[in-house]
């Protein structure tokens, strides 16, 4: 009995101890920065893009938000994503939520390493920096489900992956271009704006293997580079995806005027001249509880992958979609829903 209870009194002292005074592991980030993290993580902090990800894995382990979600997208998404308090990138923040970690997002044209050791030496808290694009995924969640203690939840994760969403990618590289659609994806109040290949708000054309017929320079990190109608009408797209509006879902690009960006390019004469309004292949996008393309350009994007692939491949593909959406939701957002649910995001 007395060994009992010093064993009691031991782990005790241990879980009250400081994170400083406990046991730390080294780990290597994906972009190369070796860091000592503790080996029991209780609190996670993140920036924009890398609350969706550690939410995915758990969300008790989540101590901030980083977006907001429209009315209508709440039941899509557990209450407990939405409980965390709205913070990214504050410093006085970050120290008053005592986080055990710091996980950062290695955006395009950022110096990621070097800013999260300036952070971490500021805040004197591990920084960890992810990398997150499509095709990093199963790695992202691997190396998150180390740093983290999650190796259960990320297996999950990368074991939908590995079902739903990669074998998509494999399957459409076999497809000759002259068989892949010329695809316009359509932003801005008017549609004149897009995302050319290698964007991070193309990620899932480029998965998908669409042939994107914008040649236009890159927008930053937001995108929306322009794309007059002159140059729309020369690209004469065979398809027309939308864009969801910005915020993402935020009344489908129709702010400061009656109409949605897809009402626009259905009803404007100009846009009737292109190939895909003439042939009604034309689509809207889904966007709760964020869009599935971009915006944020983070794993919100996953069933976009799922969606894509059914409306510009629909003879090549016989997963079941509903299904499929079904376990996405369960297993990043944490919410069980419906077919019913399901038909309304697809706009059945």
């Amino acid at each position: 009995m007395k060994t009992i209870n010093k064993i009691a009194i031991l782990l005790a002292f241990v879980v009250s101890l400081p994170l400083s005074a406990q046991q730390k592991q080294m780990i290597t980030d994906m972009v190369g920065r070796k860091v000592f993290v503790p080996t029991i993580v209780r609190k996670v902090y993140t920036d924009r893009f890398a609350s969706l990800p550690v939410f995915a894995l758990n969300p008790k382990l989540l101590c901030n938000s980083t977006f907001e979600i429209k009315k209508e997208g709440q039941k899509y998404i557990s209450p407990e994503y939405q409980s965390k308090p709205m913070s990214e990138d504050n410093d006085e923040e970050i120290l008053k939520m005592k986080p055990d970690v710091i996980i950062c997002s290695n955006m395009t044209g950022s110096n990621a390493a070097e800013e999260a050791a300036t952070l971490q030496k500021r805040l004197k808290t591990p920084v960890l920096v992810i990398n997150f694009t499509l095709p990093e995924y199963g790695a992202m969640f691997s190396f998150l489900g180390k740093a983290l203690g999650c190796n259960q939840q990320a297996a999950g994760l990368i074991k939908y992956l590995n079902t739903y969403i990669y074998p998509i990618h494999q399957k459409l590289k076999t497809i000759p271009e002259g068989k892949r659609p010329r695809l316009y994806y359509a932003e801005g109040m008017k549609g004149e704006n897009t995302e050319p290949s290698g964007s991070f708000h193309s990620q899932v054309i480029d998965f998908v293997e669409a042939r994107n017929v914008a040649k236009t320079s890159i927008g930053g990190m937001h995108g929306m580079s322009a794309a007059s109608m002159e140059q729309i009408l020369k690209w004469n797209p065979e398809v027309i995806l939308v864009w969801t509006g910005m915020p993402a879902g935020m009344g489908l690009g129709n702010a400061g005027t009656s109409k949605s960006t897809y009402d626009h390019i259905m009803t404007d004469p100009v846009w009737k001249k292109v190939q895909a309004v003439v042939n009604k292949k034309v689509y809207q996008i889904p966007s709760l509880p964020f869009g599935w393309f971009d915006r944020p350009p983070t794993t919100n994007i996953i069933p976009g992958v799922l969606w894509a692939a059914k409306t510009l491949y629909p003879n090549q593909f016989s997963f079941n979609i509903n299904q499929a959406l079904k376990e996405y939701f369960a297993l990043f957002y944490h919410a069980q829903i419906t077919d019913a649910d399901v038909n309304r995001l697809l706009g059945k």
